[in-house]
């Protein structure tokens, strides 16, 4: 990456150019004296640190004192000691295993078929590869009650009413169904990356060893899959981490069949009275299995010793399936109505059915849940509204703070300016509900019982989106504007307003629709932090479910993922656009 300075700012170490006047040399100690730039630097660093270092030393802290202060590392010792906790974690290890497993058999043959064959269907694993990812697991639960509850679920009812079945064949509700759900939400992980890849092999290293005899089958398991192992590794370290941090769906799932995972003893120990010591001492593991998982990620893939060009797939790479052909255009389409088409249609359904279970039929589609929905006397609208204020006001603190952090570490040039993208990363890497332990334990005092003390997590983690989509559109970006600006007398934060902030507004708007997208179905850190007064959808959505009222969850969950889907078009629109201004 090509460090980027410019004349005006005191801390850059590229001298000036030949014939440098004494009125420019000037110019540079006048404009270091700018107040309002480092104000603006200097808070936004702060923000940063009260974001994230503060509540992870906190974290690591707390796991190492006792009860009464001490420091001790017995806390780790008593924490696992716990009734439960060991098996927990056993089912933890169990559920990021198999969902790993599962997520790579599906998701990398996918992403053959649609990079690398002729298959029929392949825009259609796309488009369901992506309302797959939009859909938070713990949503799918609730179409996934419907479809396939042991005895009620309507796809048990048909098999057993139908297809001469003794019993039903299906039970959602046990540590199976969380593994099944689990890996619909994210085989996308892989399938996405892995096609990315594919799509930018060199076509000479496939071409070179079909000259030299290699058949197509032949050429793609030693030359073409070798060559996405890196995209491979680092969608399965991704796999792995979501899986180990997931909360909502085993918490849904793990009520109605009486398990747990390490997230959902996490909570437990936070309910009232909330034992903090425990919970981090409990959260520490995964901070550790996270950290190592980044680690081998970069390490590994930095490791290859190959490089392709950006590339794509030629005809002579497309391999013909012949007969075959329908045979996987068959199972592109049971994916798709397995993972997108049936959860959708299912909660739709579910959500103007009279009852779950009731027959359907014209007369039991009814509108009372959105009713009770929106009745200002429910929770479930209070909850609306502050899902909406937080996601908008989430949204505007990572893309200003992403704005001005990303400057700061393209424009300058100095020590410390690679802490300043560690810190703003290292959230990211961290699972949700470990990180949201610590923002409790930062903040309780100050912001119990406001959504301030939400938004403060929203901020911190998902501030690296708004980082990286900003960065990456300052590091297209010639100095040469903003140097015209400062020399014609603009101030710092003229130059931020009327010149780098209109050439990278696509990146900062995406960046802020993606933020605002994932905060509305954030659920990990809200189930931690809100309250009573301060619950947000994912929240209501969650204890619809705990109390067996699901068709209320459904309809509240098709606002969520209505949203979200809203979210994704204004984000494909934003990015059409910035493609036709570059062209």
């Amino acid at each position: 990456m090509s460090e980027i300075s410019f004349p005006g700012s005191a801390l850059t170490d590229r001298p000036l150019a030949q014939g440098t006047s004494a009125g420019s040399r000037l110019f540079r100690r006048l404009s270091a004296l700018q107040p309002a730039r480092f104000l603006v630097i200097g808070l936004s660093i702060a923000i940063l640190l009260a974001l994230v270092a503060y509540p992870l030393a906190l974290l690591t802290g707390y796991s190492l004192i006792d009860a009464q202060g001490h420091v001790t590392f017995d806390t780790f010792e008593k924490a696992f000691a716990r009734r439960g906790m060991w098996q927990a974690t056993v089912n933890s290890g169990w559920l990021v295993f198999f969902v790993t497993m599962g997520a790579c058999a599906l998701g990398i043959p996918l992403a053959w078929l649609v990079a690398r064959t002729d298959a029929p269907g392949k825009s259609l694993i796309t488009l369901a590869a992506g309302i797959s990812f939009v859909i938070p697991t713990f949503i799918s639960v609730i179409s996934w009650i419907f479809l396939a509850a042991p005895n009620s679920g309507y796809l048990n009812k048909i098999a057993t009413g139908y297809l001469g079945f003794s019993e039903a064949p299906l039970n959602i509700m046990s540590f199976t169904g969380l593994v099944f759900i689990e890996i619909v939400g994210v085989y996308p992980l892989v399938f996405f990356a892995v096609n990315a890849a594919l799509n930018n092999i060199d076509a000479s290293h496939e071409q070179a060893a079909r000259i030299l005899g290699a058949n197509r089958w032949r050429t793609t398991l030693t030359i073409t899959l070798p060559m996405v192992r890196p995209a491979i590794l680092s969608a399965i370290i991704l796999v792995m981490l979501d899986a180990l941090s997931s909360f909502g769906a085993p918490a849904a799932i793990g009520t109605m069949a009486n398990f747990s995972v390490i997230t959902t003893k996490i909570y437990d120990l936070l309910k009232f009275p909330p034992q903090f010591n425990y919970a981090a001492a409990v959260a520490m593991p995964i901070l550790i299995v996270t950290a190592i998982s980044l680690l081998i990620q970069k390490y590994a893939v930095r490791a290859e010793n190959f490089r392709t060009l950006t590339g794509k797939a030629t005809p002579e790479q497309i391999v013909k399936l012949g007969h075959w052909r329908w045979v996987a255009g068959g199972f592109c389409l049971a994916v798709a109505l397995v993972t997108a088409i049936l959860p959708v249609g299912a909660l739709l359904l579910l959500s103007v059915l009279s009852s779950f279970g009731a027959p359907i039929s014209l007369e039991n589609l009814v509108g009372k849940h959105y009713a009770l929905i929106f009745d200002e006397n429910f929770a479930a609208r209070a909850s609306i509204l502050h899902s909406m204020l937080l996601a908008l006001a989430a949204a505007t603190v990572c893309a200003t703070l992403g704005l001005v952090l990303g400057w700061v570490v393209e424009r300058f040039r100095f020590f410390g300016r690679e802490l300043i993208s560690f810190l703003v990363m290292i959230a990211y890497g961290f699972p949700s509900i470990a990180y949201a332990v610590g923002i409790l334990m930062g903040y309780v005092n100050l912001f119990y019982g406001t959504l301030t003390l939400i938004l403060v997590a929203y901020a911190g983690k998902l501030l690296p989106i708004a980082f990286v989509l900003v960065r990456n559109g300052i590091q297209q970006l010639s100095t040469d504007l903003e140097e015209a600006a400062r020399i014609s007398g603009a101030g710092w934060l003229r130059s931020i307003k009327d010149v780098t902030f209109p050439l990278v507004r696509g990146s900062v708007g995406i960046a802020w629709v993606l933020v605002f997208s994932l905060s509305l179905r954030e659920l990990s850190m809200s189930a931690i932090l809100a309250q009573s007064d301060t619950q947000v959808m994912p929240t209501v959505v969650l204890q619809f479910i705990e109390d067996g009222a699901v068709e209320l969850a459904a309809a509240l969950a098709v606002i969520i993922v209505g949203v979200s889907l809203s979210m994704l078009a204004v984000i494909r629109l934003f990015t059409a656009r910035k493609t036709a201004s570059i062209s």
